[in-house]
């Protein structure tokens, strides 16, 4: 009974937890927008009233630098990859609540199956699962899209300076540049959005600003930003954008070289645990009451918990010294 209410509180205690944090971390300003608004018209206001000429200006000049300072607010943009932009990036149409439930699932039935054998250390170890494992597919789902877009790019990016240095406009050239990629392509289908959302009366600005925003890759925002600055103010597009090819080709080169130097090292730990445990099949066939001995004894279970601990230990640690970033 005593296990049994420990079991619970514990459960509880993590659920309560992760479920306030998952409203916490969603939560927003409801009246930052409204602040920053009137502080603005205050300073726009004091503006109007001439604040550099006539009677009283350094008066007005005083209080157009006092308003400013009382409209500083907090930063609320961020470029911090929150969990609701990995969701947007990954296609998964769920809110961050939704996410945060699942892993409290996953950790409980990992927990409950734990429970029935092995002892406290690995039961509490269990309650990671949930969240590694939620992680871990959200970030394969992220990094399929982000290899997918990335494989065309190139491509892409070449073939439109070719058509754009034959004196097609910008945006035919891009089309045409989509269109020359296979079909079911994700770069082709940002193209094809793009075009639509031109067709149907959006504003070229923020048809070009949406090309890839649920995408995680670093050059996609300098394309968005070549294309719409050379829309505004003019300069040779081409040249530009035969720069970011190379620097795309480039960072390909780089991001596989490395893949490749550290293939081995993460190779070499699955090798190992082979090893292992093709040697403890033999020693189980060969002399099997050791094993068997060492399950039923009190001091060898926990030996081969600990050994199975330190082995998770290890796999984790290889993943996160070897783990390459975009």
């Amino acid at each position: 009974m005593d296990s049994t209410v420990l079991l619970l509180i514990v459960v509880g205690a993590i659920a309560a937890g992760l479920t306030i944090f998952a409203f916490l971390g969603s939560g927003r300003s409801v009246f930052g927008g409204a602040n920053v608004k009137s502080n603005i018209r205050n300073i726009v206001a004091t503006q109007r009233q001439g604040v550099f000429g006539g009677p009283g200006a350094k008066q007005r000049e005083a209080s157009l630098y006092r308003t400013a300072e009382e409209s500083k607010v907090e930063k609320v943009a961020s470029s911090k990859l929150t969990l609701t932009k990995r969701l947007k990036y990954a296609q998964w149409s769920i809110p961050p609540l939704v996410y945060r439930v699942c892993q409290v699932g996953i950790s409980l039935l990992a927990f409950s199956v734990m429970s029935l054998k092995f002892g406290i250390v690995l039961r509490a170890a269990s309650l990671l699962a949930g969240p590694l494992f939620m992680s871990w597919l959200l970030n394969f789902c992220i990094d399929r899209r982000y290899k997918a877009f990335d494989a065309d790019y190139p491509q892409f990016l070449l073939s439109l300076v070719g058509l754009l240095k034959t004196g097609m406009n910008p945006m035919q050239a891009i089309d045409a540049a989509g269109q020359s990629i296979e079909e079911g392509s994700i770069l082709r289908n940002e193209v094809v959005l793009m075009n639509e959302r031109l067709r149907f009366g959006v504003s070229e600005d923020k048809s070009i600003g949406s090309f890839g925003e649920d995408i995680y890759h670093p050059e996609i925002e300098l394309f968005v930003q070549a294309l719409l600055l050379s829309r505004r103010v003019g300069g040779n597009l081409s040249d530009t954008l035969d720069r970011l090819a190379k620097q795309v080709r480039k960072r390909q080169y780089f991001r596989a070289s490395a893949n490749a130097a550290v293939g081995m090292q993460r190779g070499s730990i699955w090798i190992i645990i082979g090893i292992l445990v093709a040697l403890e099949g033999y020693l189980l066939i060969v002399y099997p009451d050791a094993v068997r001995g060492a399950w039923r004894d009190e001091l060898g279970w926990n030996v081969w918990q600990f050994g199975i601990i330190v082995i998770l230990l290890g796999i984790f640690w290889v993943r996160q010294v070897t783990k390459i970033k975009v």
